[in-house]
């Protein structure tokens, strides 16, 4: 498996420091942060309202007042920063064994089979992106096959995310900036005054002439982005609290030793486990080479578990996307993360007590671990189940759910459905169309008759006639999510047409009181 390392860029992370550490601050106002450079003082560090406003980093701090005079300036604490970048990429280790900071505004992580357990490398970008946006964070983030290109698109590319699939990073890198490929200032200069501004203009130059005149310094870095030159990055990893190991007397390297030893393994952590009534629900099994390489191998389990015939299969799978190199000296497996163990008597997926076929009594723990194997497979991508919502609106009714702890319930007993009767005893007496459109499709207003009932619309372009329309049935916003649908309102009509089609159109609003709806009309669904 071809390594993959991301690089995430924080471009305000000491202003977004800063303003955590006092809660009253505006982060609308314009900040800036400033660092002693010998007898004066420079801007080290501003947050977007300043940006905006003209300052730079690099500027000096009397310039950037006379720039804009209601600046907030306030020294810079590196300390305070670099421990919590720190503390930022132990977080971070839930997408990745392997994270790294990388000072004093960004971090390392080796991503190399991990992006599987988020439905592929774009999810997981997007997954870190919101999560840190949670945390109050602006970020940048790129996935490349070196470090010297993810740290390049990262902080110079044209998007946010930046996936480059594997072995186009050459590509990637061509339109960038020479300043992306992190060489010093002088060099810039340099290369600045003979016309290459491009990483394609540099790659152009015959290497000979470039070292005559700037040494192996931009050749050196160009390499590295490319992956012709390595690039060692020191991922430290703390020890877990739920971890085992092995020491091998000499390096191994076929699949069937290495599978031999993950079994060893996973019978030490589930004798752990159990002894702790915990069961595992994401494991890192850490290969040390003698190279001093480590790779690693993420997994992830649908609930808790301890068996240990159960944790070796997962890792079964994907031992052949370890690169023994020549040869593994040291296996660890470390439990990132664990859960009270449920009942053995309990099947947490499934409800088997409506199931008589001892057969089908197995389907619950099968269905689960199928499932959990699946999303551990390399190259499968969103192993998912539709979960229900308590949404009254019916394209929201149900959502995709990625942790499959909780299947549907299987049971001998007609399922509740949108019409008949409710799992709470009260009936539903409208129907639901048998194909419900992902999103309503919007309609001109139709004709209406004196009920208030349409008579006559218009869809794909074709004026429809309504034979007979039963309704309105009314939704209502969910008000116990959101206030602002206290007072929305919808009015479904079962229509159908003098062709016999029949459609399930609404309009949003009761009709009279603006405040429940702006009257528009759609088609949600066909029967």
């Amino acid at each position: 498996m071809p390594r993959r390392l991301l690089s995430l860029w924080l471009p305000h992370w000491h202003t977004t420091l800063w303003h955590k550490a006092h809660p009253h601050s505006d982060p609308a106002l314009p900040l800036a942060l400033y660092g002693r450079d010998g007898q004066s003082r420079k801007i080290v560090a501003v947050n977007r309202a300043a940006l905006e406003s003209g300052v730079q980093k690099g500027q000096f701090l009397a310039m950037a007042r006379s720039l804009v005079p209601d600046l907030a300036t306030h020294p810079v604490t590196p300390e305070r920063d670099a421990r919590g970048l720190q503390k930022l990429a132990e977080w971070c280790r839930c997408f990745s064994p392997l994270v790294a900071a990388d000072p004093p505004e960004g971090l390392w992580i080796d991503s190399t089979g991990c992006a599987h357990l988020f439905g592929g490398e774009a999810r997981m970008l997007e997954a870190l992106r919101d999560r840190l946006a949670e945390r109050g964070h602006d970020m940048r983030a790129a996935l490349a096959d070196t470090a010297g290109a993810a740290h390049a698109l990262a902080r110079h590319g044209d998007q946010q995310l930046t996936c480059v699939p594997p072995g186009e990073s050459a590509l990637a890198l061509a339109g960038l900036p020479v300043a992306a490929l992190r060489l010093t200032p002088e060099i810039q200069a340099g290369l600045s005054l003979m016309g290459i501004t491009r990483v394609s203009d540099l790659r152009a130059v015959p290497r000979a002439s470039l070292t005559r005149r700037f040494g192996m310094e931009p050749l050196f870095r160009l390499d590295q982005a490319l992956g012709q030159e390595k690039e060692a990055l020191c991922f430290d990893r703390p020890v877990a609290a739920l971890h085992v190991k092995r020491a091998l007397l000499e390096p191994i390297g076929t699949a069937e030793s290495l599978l031999h030893v993950v079994t060893v393994l996973c019978d030490d952590m589930a004798a752990l486990l159990q002894k702790m009534g915990l069961g595992a629900r994401r494991l890192d099994l850490l290969c040390q080479r003698v190279d001093d390489v480590t790779q690693a191998i993420r997994v992830g389990t649908s609930e808790p578990v301890s068996d240990p015939s159960r944790l070796s299969r997962l890792f079964q799978e994907r031992i052949e996307t370890i690169d023994p190199g020549f040869g593994i000296e040291v296996m660890s497996l470390h439990v990132d993360h664990a859960e009270p163990r449920q009942p053995a008597d309990e099947t947490p997926a499934l409800n088997p007590s409506a199931l008589t076929d001892p057969e089908e009594q197995q389907m619950p723990a099968m269905l689960v671990e199928l499932a959990e194997r699946l999303r551990n497979r390399p190259g499968l991508r969103g192993i998912y189940h539709l979960a229900a919502t308590d949404s009254p609106f019916p394209e929201e009714a149900q959502k995709p759910v990625v942790r499959l702890a909780r299947l549907p319930t299987v049971s001998r007993t007609p399922a509740s459905s949108w019409s008949g009767t409710a799992q709470d005893g009260f009936p539903r007496l409208w129907p639901r169309p048998v194909r419900l459109f992902a999103a309503p499709c919007a309609i001109a207003p139709p004709a209406l008759a004196e009920d208030d009932s349409p008579r006559r619309f218009v869809w794909q372009g074709q004026m429809l006639r309504v034979r007979g329309a039963d309704g309105p049935e009314r939704l209502h916003g969910a008000w116990w999510q959101h206030p602002v649908q206290a007072g929305a309102i919808r009015d479904y009509w079962i229509v159908e047409t003098e062709e016999g089609d029949r459609f399930w159109l609404f309009r949003r609003g009761d009709g009279q009181n603006p405040w429940s709806g702006d009257g528009a009309w759609f088609v949600h669904g066909v029967f």
